[in-house]
């Protein structure tokens, strides 16, 4: 993949599985930190705002999050909108426009978007993403958040029945749709039922303790103690009895552990890994 240099390229964009050690903290926030270093050239304190409007305790997420991130030599900063108002507010806005890394925390994917899907924050976010000036994280809830289409509750963990509406998430990479708690929670029916509605997007499902580091102009790289879980249904058939249950063929799956690494510029990188790879680069570029 190329990009021309009179164009910005995006920010590092980072999909954490949920559950992450943040009190120690361990590899998957130090990684984190240190990749957003690898990306800019400024060698003052890295600006990291911790938006916490998915959760339910935000108090307790910012009490783990603030001295971790402060043990790891940045600078943490709450945002907490809890309506669309606020999300709009200028001491939000004043915020992001500040910060180099956006970190979304976990708790419930619906009431992160509501709040800020289509407002000014929301705007800004994507501006700044974009134009290479902030890197964004999400953990658990605000992983799945970044894609295009997101899981919902508990509805579609069995892979049968009617299939449920797709809904809207934040759409900072719009050819993906994230689930995390992956392999803990045992949520592949419910991101096979996803992909298999829109197979136009891959499907990413993040173990816990694990995040998917996204470098548009480099390539991605696995971190943590998990693994990732990759499902393409662009070529996939399928069928749906009478009884909702639904039968699919073709469909590629990838696996990778924490470690694994793909890269442009590798060519040792199989051709299917490398169509994986650019799509994925490709959708932290695209933003819908």
């Amino acid at each position: 993949m190329s990009i021309s240099p009179t164009l910005h390229v995006p920010a590092l964009l980072a999909l954490i599985g949920g559950n992450e050690d943040r009190l120690t903290p361990g590899t998957v926030l130090r990684d984190l930190i240190s990749a957003c270093h690898e990306a800019r050239t400024a060698t003052t304190p890295l600006q990291v705002v911790v938006l916490s409007t998915a959760s339910g305790e935000p108090d307790l997420l910012w009490s783990q999050y603030e001295p971790a991130f402060r043990s790891l030599g940045a600078t943490p900063r709450w945002l907490d909108p809890r309506d669309r108002a606020s999300a709009g507010a200028a001491e939000a806005l004043d915020a992001v426009r500040l910060a180099d890394l956006l970190f979304m925390t976990g708790g419930d994917q619906e009431r992160l978007v509501d709040v800020i899907i289509d407002t000014s924050l929301h705007h800004l976010i994507r501006e700044r993403h974009r134009a290479g000036e902030l890197a964004i994280a999400g953990t658990s809830a605000g992983a799945s958040a970044l894609g295009a289409h997101m899981p919902v509750g508990d509805l579609d963990e069995q892979f049968a029945g009617p299939p449920q509406p797709l809904h809207r998430a934040l759409g900072l990479m719009p050819a993906l749709v994230i689930d995390q708690h992956f392999a803990q929670r045992k949520r592949h029916a419910r991101l096979l039922r996803l992909v298999s509605l829109d197979p136009r997007r891959l499907g990413v499902g993040i173990d816990e303790d694990t995040a998917l580091l996204v470098r548009p102009d480099v390539g991605v790289r696995i971190v943590g103690s998990g693994a990732v879980t990759v499902i393409d249904a662009a070529r996939a058939s399928d069928r749906r009895e009478p009884a909702g249950v639904v039968s699919l063929e073709n469909l590629g799956f990838t696996l990778l552990a924490a470690g694994a690494s793909l890269t442009f510029d590798d060519p040792a990188t199989p051709p299917h890994l490398l169509r994986l790879l650019q799509t994925i680069a490709a959708s932290a570029s695209l933003q819908g």
